[in-house]
């Protein structure tokens, strides 16, 4: 039977496909019956009836009703729409989108902006709505904006967990006003906590986080995040959690109500700002009521804890084409004291420190031999060190320093192949004590630095992209087939007569270098305060690096320091190799500028590096007594694995400093593992020998297990283990993960619930 096709005119184009249709003259009105299929500017309208007025242009379309438009997608069962105002009303509703589904009683479209739904369910399951589901009284879609329920009932897996009075769900990319997922937790030890986050979108460029908590056997409370963007790379945010805590008393272990309430409270302030690109600066400050706040409320210090103390500072800097000045400074409290109320006055302070660096002024340029280039340059800082009261019984720790380092960059040319350069380096440190009786002293020292250096290199093959014809025929195409094709595949037509493929090719450049560099130092001259002179001959006499005697730096337990060479009169030799692979990107002529500047990838593929130094002021036949730390420094990476080791060996005392990881990732599964050795100064501290590994592993698309242990060999022991199981349901609507944490202090478990409310923005229902 031939369909028939219909066009009329209702302000806008109407076409009418169906399987029979009548015209009522006498009624103005239109009537398709079967397989009826309307198309009305973007949208089309499928159903088994339809019935269109002429003069008021409403329709009726009934029996498996689809709508489609190019935001959604409609069904049901009846279907009343207008199409002069466009209006919809549909029974029995399911509306799909890209990012959620609402399913109810009755939809309602007014507007193309605003829909309302009675008695409906929104989810973001694609194909699983009873996984879970928010079923409100009165649903309004707002399109491209957010979906508003009143008297929201949450479901999962269609039991009712929890009521809301009104929720609100983004599904624009704008912030918008309300309450988000609540934070819910449960523990053995503190019971139940509960916390309701509530947005407050104050303007485009600001806004606040509240969130009233019930921290379950520790009491009531609350958490607060102000964030503020003040104008481009500037910004401001403040976290606080306030708590009246019901467990808690200082020096108390267990977790069992104290019968009294403590007020605690730890608040962290961040302000970040570029003002142009010669000035930027960085601020923050971190307090709280009491030391064991970051351990007893770690989920929410954890991230805002920098190092071992808790305080505020920052720095300024300030830079030209010629050189750079940074202040900064800080002032923190120690949390390594056994009283969680006392404030350590014996801690050093840095206020402030004032560096200035500059550089490299070139004063000479020419192609005459010994006189390639010579330039000046300048690394110096001010430092004050200070104790918050000054202990006078201890070691010195109130001063002022000063730090020189003026050096020039001497480059004297080619002599064949090899390219030869010298740096001469002052290292002066003036110090003032405010609080000694003898309050100076000084130390400086050259430092001379020779080098001769050889290049060499070699590139194989030549990057570029090119386009080679697709064969189309039946025997390639037959070539093709493997063992589980059934019959013969049939040839393929192609609407381009040339199909082409772009293949890229890849070149390899090899550089290795060969370095000879000989250090010298002068001998150090030390003046005035001889306590602070018998101090730094120790670490933890020294504020920092800095202070160590030149001559005896290599030796200390500075970790900045303690894998270097001896500057007093050593060689050095040095072999380093890359291979790096570049390869050609494809030429997009829509991109403008960015062809000519733009157009390689360059990834370094392996590395091998190997230094050793020969110390030339022992005086010894034997060789090993004159040789100084080896240096290797190894790495491989390809497309599924990596590999990387590096070696300190100190041949005098037979130490080691070794670090290795590798990894290799699977179809579906990702191992990574890591081994340290490290026995140096092992006469003073033990030797540590850890071992570790990452695992990843996808065991279907629906489970991933996830395990990460460190192992103390030495105390054969395990330092940390995390053990993770993590469901993820094909429809993309929720995630849930089982956690096991263990160190050598605590065992946690931890359950989190990730629900994708719009867009996969998963948030978490979380145990913390």
């Amino acid at each position: 039977m031939a369909r028939e096709t219909f066009e009329f005119n209702l302000g806008q184009k109407i076409n009418v496909l169906s399987d029979k249709a009548f015209r009522k003259s006498s009624e103005n009105e239109f009537e398709a019956i079967g397989n009826v299929v309307i198309t009305h500017m973007k949208n089309s309208i499928y159903g088994e009836k339809a019935k269109i007025n002429f003069t008021t242009g409403n329709a009726e379309i009934v029996g498996n009703v689809r709508y489609i438009s190019p935001e959604m997608t409609l069904y049901g069962t009846k279907l009343k729409y207008n199409f002069l105002t466009r209006e919809i009303d549909l029974d029995n509703a399911r509306v799909l989108s890209e990012n959620f589904v609402v399913t109810g009683k009755k939809i309602l479209q007014t507007t193309p902006e605003v829909i309302y739904a009675e008695e409906a369910e929104y989810t973001t399951c694609r194909d699983c709505p009873e996984s879970w589901s928010v079923f409100g009284k009165n649903v309004t879609i707002e399109v491209g904006n957010y979906v508003k329920i009143k008297h929201a009932y949450i479901k999962i897996n269609g039991v009712v967990a929890m009521y809301f009075p009104y929720i609100v769900f983004p599904i624009k990319q704008k912030r918008e006003t309300g309450f988000l997922f609540p934070l819910i937790g449960f523990s053995s030890k503190e019971g139940f906590r509960y916390q309701q986050p509530f947005f407050w979108a104050i303007d485009d460029y600001k806004d606040i986080t509240l969130t009233p908590s019930t921290f379950g056997n520790r009491g009531l409370g609350g958490e607060l995040q102000y964030r503020q963007n003040l104008k481009e790379k500037t910004w401001l945010e403040i976290n606080s959690l306030q708590l009246n805590d019901k467990v808690y008393r200082p020096f108390k272990t267990n977790l069992e109500k104290s019968g009294e309430q403590f007020y605690r409270h730890f608040s962290d302030l961040e302000f970040h700002s570029i003002f142009n690109h010669d000035f930027n600066n960085h601020f923050y400050f971190t307090n709280a009521s009491d030391l064991d706040t970051p351990r007893d409320l770690d989920f929410f210090t954890k991230e805002k804890v920098r190092g071992t103390e808790i305080g505020g500072g920052g720095f300024l800097e300030g830079r030209s084409s010629l050189f750079s000045l940074t202040g900064e400074g800080y002032f923190n409290k120690n949390m390594l004291i056994s009283d969680p109320r006392v404030f350590d006055d014996r801690y050093v302070q840095l206020l402030p420190k004032l560096t200035l660096s500059s550089v490299p002024y070139s004063v000479l340029h020419s192609n005459y031999p010994f006189a390639k280039n010579i330039s000046f340059g300048l690394n110096s800082d001010y430092t004050i060190f200070k104790q918050n009261k000054a202990d006078t019984a201890g070691p010195i720790r109130n001063a002022r320093r000063l730090n020189l380092a003026p050096y020039m960059n001497w480059q004297l040319g080619n002599l064949g192949p090899v390219f030869f350069s010298h740096q001469l380096k002052l290292d002066y440190q003036s110090y003032t004590f405010p609080t000694e009786a003898e309050k100076k002293f000084s130390k400086k020292g050259l430092i001379f630095e020779t080098e001769a250096k050889l290049e060499l290199e070699r590139v194989f093959g030549l990057s570029y992209t090119e386009e080679k014809p697709i064969d189309q025929s039946s025997e390639a195409l037959k070539a093709k087939a493997t063992q589980t094709t059934i019959g013969v595949l049939p040839s393929l037509i192609n609407s381009k007569e040339n199909a082409v493929a772009i293949i890229s090719n890849n070149s390899y450049r090899h550089s290795q270098e060969y370095k000879i560099k000989h250090y010298y130092l002068s001998d150090q001259k030390f003046s005035g305060n001889s306590k602070f002179r018998d101090q730094i001959e120790i670490d933890d006499g020294q504020f920092d690096y800095v202070d160590a005697i030149r001559s005896k730096e290599h030796l200390t337990n500075q970790v900045t320091a303690q894998d270097s060479l001896p500057l007093s009169n050593t060689v050095e030799f040095q072999w380093n190799n890359r291979l790096i692979r570049k390869s050609s990107k494809v030429f997009d002529p829509y991109i403008d500028g960015r062809y000519l500047k733009d157009n390689f990838n360059y990834a370094n593929i392996a590395f091998f590096e190997l230094s050793q130094g020969l110390d030339l002021n022992v005086k010894s036949e034997q060789l090993v007594d004159r040789l100084t730390r080896l240096y290797v420094n190894t790495g491989l990476s390809l497309d599924k694995s990596s590999l990387s080791v590096q070696e300190f060996y100190f041949h005098k005392t037979s130490e080691h400093k070794l670090t290795s990881t590798a990894a290799y990732t699977f179809d579906r599964a990702s191992l990574g593992g890591r081994f340290t050795y490290n026995s140096f100064n092992s006469s003073n501290t033990p030797i540590a020998k850890l071992v570790g590994y990452d695992l990843v592993l996808h065991l279907s698309d629906l489970v991933t297990l996830k395990n990460t242990v460190d192992y103390n060999l030495r105390a054969k022991n395990i330092t940390q283990s995390n053990y993770s199981f993590i469901y993820s349901p094909l429809n993309n609507c929720w995630k849930i993960e089982f956690t096991y944490a263990r160190d050598l202090i605590d065992k946690k478990f931890g359950l989190l619930v990730y629900i994708n409310y719009n867009e996969n923005n998963f948030t978490s229902l979380n145990v913390r």
